[in-house]
């Protein structure tokens, strides 16, 4: 651990075995008794590796292959598979324990959560040895909110302590140990590269440098420091070292250096700014209709809006927080509000697949408002998978419309950021489609998860796959804005639903991945659904229905959006309302791409960006449709079958860009 510190070292160790007095401790030197491990990233990786959870993974695939090929051996003379499988079992039961109880099945992630929370509270315990409460004035108080406790006592950092840490032998021995235990966790770590204990040291190293009450003598090593583009200071040191003493400060006062622990038990963390009900009658497994009544005052616009929301995430993500919530924002409108909640499956879901969340569900549900508001037209908004699903689903209704004559009474759809095409060339999904093909194994899938669902750590493990460096940054933005007024209190609802994911139905999955993420089968034209018509049951759908009804569709998507890239969100340019137009021109469909990401509504900016111009698109008011007779209205399209090239660009291939803001 000292082996880079001789150079200083030697006097010290001479005032510790004579009376001389200890040489002073300097941020220098602290840093260099921490050491680099591996948790400093010197490799400059800009992803995260997940060492021996990836040797695991290899090692169970090849166990499993094994396996396979042994009961494909011996099953032709009469030996039972179970011989060669028993090893899975109390795998499999670990596996559907963990699940069910909300943990990571994945033992080596586990520890490192362990190790995480553990160099959490030792960073947590030094602090409080550093600090003291003081008594503060209202004005304070209300000023000062970041730093107070929960008893409404002022947090500051006991200078007398810091001096005595760096100083008195005492303390310089309390230090060095505390040091010394921080650098044993890091030796520990499971992964490395861009991880969130890297995050997590950069935080001890800000202390370090308040602790000595001067800053690294290497700026490119003082954490959170912004420098100008030749390297020089942009602030004073003392500027810095306050910022530095501000930020620690609230994360101790608000309890949230484990920032994953903060996301879960905090009571800052709470999600949600709207009331709901449950609409009675719309319990389908764990799936929940809510209603959303419009607030006190607010006129209703004689329109229902419904809201798709994604199965892999809880629905909040439409109602964060106040300020940060979609729904808040469309209740404002005067709409009747009603939002899909898809809940946490548990194990009796585990055999439904996608016709009963993407058909089943949504047939329920529409009916369900339709008895409540039967002269209402229905307008759609749907964030990512939500309205992946929901497109082939509002095209099959249509298609039954024709059959039957009805009125779909669905003539809007807002889509979010919403992937529809998928391949490797143009889309931007390759790197996930690659990490599939690479990874993903159906029976191993099946086998572990078959009768417990996806957890939401396994669902997470991929996104961050393709995302380098997620969970550093994270934790590194949080840390890095800690220092500003309410910056905590902002990020936590945001961190709880992040931390806070969904399992998957073991079916659904498989089936998202084989028809729609790997199969591509709604672009092309493949995707089948079941229909209450003998004609349609079973059958593809046929995705130009949506030309046919002239339906408007409205994309949202993010030039930063790696989940559901832009080249991937062409709903509104191949299908829907003829022609695709900037969004300052009304009556058609609208493309809209921004310099966003995917989660874009946790921006108060953002988010009233996405509000205005949907406002404005809905604004329009959009002919009733009466279905034909399918004969007649085959006929009349403007655009081919599915899967063919049509006046429309529809293509397997990414259709030219239209105008776009």
């Amino acid at each position: 651990m000292l082996a880079n510190s001789e150079n200083w070292l030697e006097p010290w160790m001479q005032g510790m075995t004579s009376s001389l007095p200890l040489p002073r401790l300097t941020a220098d030197q602290l840093d260099q008794v921490m050491g680099v491990t591996l948790a400093d990233n010197p490799a400059y990786y800009k992803d995260t590796h997940h060492w021996l959870s990836e040797f695991n993974g290899l090692c169970l695939k090849n166990l499993f292959a094994a396996t396979r090929v042994q009961q494909d051996l011996w099953s032709p003379l009469g030996v039972p598979g179970e011989i060669f499988t028993g090893w899975m079992k109390p795998l499999v039961k670990a596996t559907q324990e963990a699940v069910a109880q909300g943990r990571d099945p994945d033992l080596v992630a586990r520890d490192n959560l362990r190790i995480e929370s553990a160099y959490a509270a030792r960073l947590r315990k030094m602090l409080i040895a550093l600090t003291c409460e003081l008594d503060a004035s209202a004005e304070e108080q209300e000023a000062a909110s970041d730093y107070l406790t929960r008893q409404g006592r002022k947090l500051v950092f006991d200078r007398k302590q810091c001096d005595w840490a760096c100083e008195n032998p005492t303390g310089q021995a309390w230090l060095l140990g505390q040091l010394a235990g921080l650098q044993a966790l890091e030796w520990q770590y499971h992964s490395y590269g861009q991880t969130r204990l890297r995050a997590m040291k950069k935080l001890l190293r800000s202390l370090l440098q308040v602790i000595a009450g001067e800053p690294l003598s290497d700026l490119k090593r003082n954490p959170y420091r912004k420098l100008t583009p030749e390297g020089t200071r942009q602030q004073s040191d003392d500027d810095y070292l306050k910022d530095c003493e501000l930020r620690l400060l609230a994360l101790l006062a608000h309890d949230a250096i484990d920032i994953r622990r903060f996301a879960l038990e905090s009571p800052f963390a709470k999600i949600g700014a709207c009331d709901w009900e449950t609409v009675p009658g719309s319990e389908l497994y764990s799936v929940r209709l809510r209603h959303y009544p419009r607030p006190q005052g607010v006129k209703p616009n004689g329109k229902t809006l419904y809201l798709a929301s994604p199965m892999i995430n809880r629905c909040e993500l439409f109602d964060l927080a106040p300020g940060k919530s979609v729904i808040e924002g469309m209740l404002k409108l005067g709409y009747d509000l009603y939002m899909v909640d898809y809940g946490n499956p548990g194990p009796d879901q585990q055999h439904l697949g996608l016709s009963f969340y993407g058909k089943t569900v949504h047939d329920r549900y529409l009916d369900l408002i339709t008895e409540r508001h039967p002269e209402q037209s229905i307008e759609v908004m749907a964030y990512c998978m939500g309205g992946t699903l929901f497109m082939p689903y509002l095209a099959r209704r249509i298609e039954e419309a024709e059959q039957g004559g009805c009125d779909i009474k669905i003539r809007q759809v807002v889509l979010m950021t919403t992937p529809m095409f998928f391949d490797d060339d143009t889309s931007g999904h390759q790197p996930m489609r690659q990490l599939i093909r690479e990874s993903y194994d159906p029976a191993i899938m099946q086998a572990f998860y078959g009768n417990s669902n996806l957890p939401p750590q396994t669902i997470e493990a991929g996104m961050h796959a393709i995302q380098p460096g997620v969970a550093f940054n994270v934790t590194e933005g949080f840390y890095a804005r800690a220092n500003f007024h309410g910056a905590i209190d902002d990020a936590a609802p945001f961190l709880h639903w992040l931390n806070s994911g969904t399992r998957f139905p073991a079916k659904a999955h498989r089936e998202w991945i084989e028809k729609v993420f790997m199969g591509n089968q709604i672009w092309e034209g493949r995707y089948t659904l079941p229909s209450k018509a003998p004609e349609l049951d079973g059958k593809p759908v046929d995705m130009d229905a949506l030309n046919r009804a002239d339906i408007a569709l409205f994309d949202y998507r993010g030039q930063r959006d790696p989940i559901a890239p832009v080249g991937s969100c062409l709903t509104s340019e191949r299908w829907g309302r003829k022609g695709n137009v900037q969004m300052t021109r009304g009556g058609l469909n609208r493309t809209i791409e921004k310099n966003i990401g995917h989660i874009f509504v946790v921006s108060k900016k953002l988010l009233n960006e996405y509000l205005e111009t949907v406002a404005d698109f809905l604004q329009d008011e959009p002919p009733a449709y009466q279905p034909q007779a399918k004969a007649s209205a085959a006929k009349t399209a403007t655009a081919k079958p599915s899967g063919s090239t049509s006046t429309r660009k529809a293509s397997s291939r990414r259709p030219s860009a239209s105008k776009k803001t």
